[in-house]
């Protein structure tokens, strides 16, 4: 944040969005994002964003290797290199938040709504034992926005306020920030809306329910004070009405509250960091009152609602000192989270499943890591890491459930009499030596062993439910407390080649993973009786008997199998005079499993983008092209559908207005393609609440938008 002398966000149009600082020669790794000195890390800056869409998890598209599961509109679950959900390591200012939603429709991006986004960092290769624990599958930060303390004892006063709207939804969008800050303490107030109706996919099919509501607000006090810094924030969430229609139901509400606190300062030869937040969320959901609710075989519509709710306590605090010629950091963090949820009837009051009860998930690491030259060029970036992770779940009910009552009983029974706590402990390591040959060229290898507990839905899903993190595969899961953690052994090579006009950033990786967690069906016992018997009212009681294999008719049981992924990836772009350049990425991963042969669900296919900017002094225009391969490797075991290629065009510019109003337009999609995205869920919507019928077949996979045309304007004071 800047102060009233530069515009909030410093836009220079798309030439600004392509990530260049005065002073630099190169273009960044892609057109809206903005390249670190460190080519191991890739960071987007929010304010530099042509569309600045309502769900922050978008932006990490544009980094190699990144990309995003999407089940509704707000709910863009990381995958990076193929893994996604738990295994990436997602901190919001410096620390981890617990989705309220057991099938993750509130995923830790959509905490921070774009809004109030300044920067989203995608850590390229093996994650450092510094970015946190669980880091198996990678690390993304995301910092919300702050204004600067001022250079003096006078207050200065600054503000910024943006709206926009994108035609694929009718969608509208604003934000307010309204600041205040001396050399001694800083004050700020934000405020965000986000409202659109259904998503209209290539050609005019509508995904219903996909629309949502949603109001946030913030407030940030900071203090300095004799090289010490303190940092408050408060931020309140609400979305209503969103739907969500590869899940098995839609928000009607979550309501959020974060308390954060932040600490610089020094101690002697110490640099000290500290970072708190407490978080509490209640959710509420259902399949009725967006979309019409599924029927029995008899015609009885299901209406289901379920009441859920988290809270976390986390915290991050280290320490960095001189040593050996280099910096060596080390700290302890926490992260301690809460989670209920129940399942209810609106139309029996008798009916009631406790599908999480009183669980508990603590998490206490402690941590220390060497940074320095070695000498001829080389580098190291080298630490340990040790964690303990405690779960245990409370005892669960099931009432009202009719035909299936006694089945459920059985299961109630088996879970309630077993030992439900856990205590896993590991040791992580990385390593990521560097050469640098030249000005131009470094050459960096990083290798990692990394560990992750199980989620509480992999171990405590006690009945055959859809609820697994986002999964939505369709599948019913039930949980084992037996798990062992997973273990990733981790090789990355990555190479930087820059010139005064150009550079690549190509890098090759490997990951062996043993203990992976992946569903697996069942053959016998008490939860695939009560999953043919649901079938059979829901089908016709022949249904299962008919077909016995259909994915519908056998739940998967959370396992340890092996697994295996490998690629590349690279950012490269080159400036060819003062106005043109061209930036782009390509991406490719393997996910497969090691102990047969099958694929592991929801890859990303091969994709790249290639973007060419033309710019002026105060205008800028690009043209880019996305691009996704078929994929046609898929997981059999979780019935996965394979899923065409795709190309599509987008059409950015912008213009600056004086020195403090900074226009947008453009349009995405610009020739209306109709495509599926592999990443997306699948169609649970066959009607509206009110009947009408969806555009889209249950059981299709969800579309990307058609053709948008979007405004936006930012100005500062």
């Amino acid at each position: 944040m800047q102060s009233r002398s530069i515009p909030l966000f410093t836009l220079c149009g798309l030439a600004a969005i392509a990530g260049a600082r005065a002073g630099e020669t190169l273009p960044t790794l892609e057109v809206e994002g903005r390249a670190e000195p460190d080519f191991s890390v890739h960071r987007v800056v929010a304010g530099e964003r042509a569309a600045a869409p309502a769900d922050s998890a978008e932006l990490v598209r544009k980094a190699p290797g990144a990309n995003v599961n999407r089940n509704g509109a707000l709910t863009g679950i990381v995958q990076y290199r193929g893994m996604f959900g738990a295994r990436v390591n997602v901190r919001i200012d410096g620390l981890n938040i617990a989705p309220a939603g057991p099938n993750w429709m509130d995923p830790p991006l959509s905490n921070l709504p774009t809004q109030f986004l300044d920067t989203l960092t995608v850590v390229r290769g093996v994650s450092p034992v510094s970015a946190g624990a669980e880091t198996i599958g990678g690390t993304v930060r995301a910092r919300s926005r702050r204004i600067d303390f001022g250079d003096n004892d006078q207050t200065r006063f600054q503000g910024e306020l943006q709206g926009g709207y994108a035609s694929a939804n009718d969608a509208g969008s604003a934000g307010l920030l309204l600041g205040a800050a001396d050399r001694r303490q800083r004050f700020q107030l934000e405020g965000s809306w986000d409202d659109a109706d259904d998503l209209r996919a290539g050609g005019g099919d509508e995904l219903i329910p996909s629309g949502y509501r949603r109001k946030s607000w913030a407030l940030d006090y900071g203090r300095r004070l004799a090289g010490q810094t303190l940092d408050v924030r408060y931020q309140h969430n609400r979305v209503d009405d969103a739907g969500t229609p590869a899940l098995p139901m839609d928000i009607v509400f979550l309501d959020g509250d974060l308390f954060g606190l932040e600490y610089q300062g020094r101690l002697g030869a110490l640099e000290l960091e500290g970072r708190l937040h407490y978080q509490s969320t209640d959710h509420r959901m259902d399949n009725y009152s967006q979309r019409r609710a599924p029927r029995m075989a008899s015609g009885m519509a299901m209406r289901r609602f379920a009441v859920t709710d988290s809270n976390d306590w986390a915290w991050d605090l280290r320490a960095a000192m001189a040593l050996g010629g280099g910096e060596f950091s080390f700290g302890v963090d926490g992260w301690l989270a809460r989670h209920n949820a129940d399942v209810f009837s609106p139309d029996r009051a008798a009916f009631h499943i406790e599908n999480y009860h009183a669980i508990e998930r603590d998490r206490i690491g402690l941590f220390g890591e060497w940074e320095g030259d070695l000498g001829a060029g080389w580098g190291l970036l080298a630490g340990l890491r040790y964690t303990h992770v405690h779960s245990d779940a409370g005892e669960v009910s099931a009432n009202g459930l009719g035909m299936t009552q006694a089945l459920a009983e059985r299961l109630v029974e088996t879970f309630n009499g077993r030992d439900r706590a856990r205590n896993d402990d590991f040791v992580d390591l990385s390593a990521i030596l560097s050469r640098a040959f030249s000005d131009q060229l470094t050459l960096e290898f990083g290798l990692g062993i990394k560990h992750r507990a199980p989620s509480y839905q992999e171990r405590y899903l006690w009945l055959p439910l859809e609820s697994t993190a986002g999964l939505a595969d369709r599948r019913t899961y039930i949980g084992d407390p037996e798990l062992d953690p997973e273990t990733a052994y981790h090789l990355d090579l990555g190479l930087e080649w820059r010139s005064h006009a150009a550079y690549l950033t190509p890098r090759i990786f490997y990951k062996r993973v043993d203990d992976y967690i992946q569903g697996t069906p069942l053959n016998s016992g008490d939860a695939l009786a009560y999953r043919r018997r649901v079938v059979g009212m829901l089908k016709g009681p022949g249904f299962c008997t008919a077909n016995p294999g259909a994915p519908l008719c056998v739940p998967l049981r959370f396992s340890n199998v092996d697994a295996e992924f490998y690629g590349f990836d690279a950012g490269f772009g080159m400036r060819f005079d003062p106005h043109w350049s061209i930036d782009g990425s390509i991406s490719y991963v393997r996910g497969k499993r090691r102990d047969i042969s099958d694929d592991l669900y929801r890859v990303a296919p091969l994709n790249g983008t290639l973007a060419l900017t033309y710019r002026r002094n105060r205008w800028s225009l690009t043209g880019e092209g996305v691009f996704y391969a078929a994929q046609n490797d898929v997981s059999r075991t979780n019935a996965e559908q394979a899923t065409p290629g795709y190309g599509i065009v987008n059409l950015h510019g912008s213009y600056r207005m004086g020195r403090d109003l900074l226009l947008y337009a453009g349009v995405d999609n610009l020739f209306d393609r109709f495509y599926h995205d592999h990443l997306a869920g699948y169609n649970r919507v066959a009607a509206s609440a009110d009947g009408r019928a969806a555009d889209l077949a249950v059981g299709e996979r969800l579309p990307g938008a058609g053709r948008s045309l979007f405004v936006r304007a930012v100005l500062s004071f």
